[in-house]
């Protein structure tokens, strides 16, 4: 998926590079200032959520295997996004260094159910449900470009800050199993992508950039009750990167 989506962004600001090549600008754009911009795209976020068992009090040694296979899962949504995004940046001839902040949306909400037989217990079944949550998305990032005529290419990476929400329900129908557990954090990781600026004139420029993401991890357990063997628990975690292609 990455590599398709590196191809068509790549295809993209080819062509609008030779399109805009025919178009000569008398003067050589002056990148160096600060900057304001709106963004808009789309992002895909891929959530791994991992359920096991954390007490084995409610289950056996097979029941833990199953469920350790049944709640590794990945969870993941195409949505559209849109954002904000400004810097600074200061030209050394063709080589430019800057710093910039951007915040888009992500509007992830997905959520998987898987329901088996207990492989210990044919005749009883089990559903867990895990759901993920994440509505935006900011970065810190410090930028390297070159800058030719008109035109800007950079290569960008730097922190990236987001809040993440795990919710996960289990029940069964043989011996009423309930276990229910809800974890919400601010998360970091780190963000790398690349792009290109054509500027239209000193103070407007079009732009076009792919920016991976990757976050760190939320953990939480949730105590597990039934009305046989009751006690023990799950264990429960998410980890989240996003993909964005983005035009501004």
């Amino acid at each position: 998926m990455r590599a398709h989506v590196v191809a068509l962004y790549s295809t993209l600001i080819w062509g609008l590079g030779s399109g805009a090549a025919l178009a000569q600008s008398p003067t050589a754009a002056d990148w160096s200032g600060f900057y304001v911009g709106g963004l808009l795209g789309g992002t895909n976020s891929k959530a791994q959520v991992k359920t096991g068992v954390g007490v084995a009090k409610y289950f056996d040694a097979t029941d833990t295997r199953q469920m350790d296979r049944a709640g590794n899962n990945d969870l993941v949504q195409w949505r559209p996004a849109g954002g904000l995004v400004g810097g600074y940046n200061t030209q050394f001839g063709n080589i430019l260094i800057g710093v910039e902040a951007s915040a888009n949306t992500l509007a992830l909400n997905d959520e998987r159910t898987v329901s088996e037989n207990f492989e210990s217990r044919p005749t009883a079944r089990f559903v867990l449900k895990q759901s993920v949550t994440a509505d935006w998305m900011a970065t810190l990032r410090p930028r390297l470009g070159w800058a030719e005529d008109n035109w800007l290419g950079y290569v960008t990476g730097g922190l990236a800050v987001t809040q993440l929400k795990l919710d996960t329900l289990l029940t069964d129908n043989a011996f009423n199993g309930f276990s229910q557990g809800s974890e919400t954090k601010i998360t970091t990781g780190w963000s790398v992508g690349l792009g290109g600026e054509y500027a239209l004139d000193e103070n407007w420029a079009l732009r076009g950039e792919y920016l991976y993401t990757q976050f760190g991890k939320v953990k939480s357990s949730s105590e597990t009750l039934s009305t046989n063997n009751p006690g023990g628990s799950l264990s429960h975690t998410a980890s989240l990167d996003t993909q964005a292609v983005m035009i501004g």
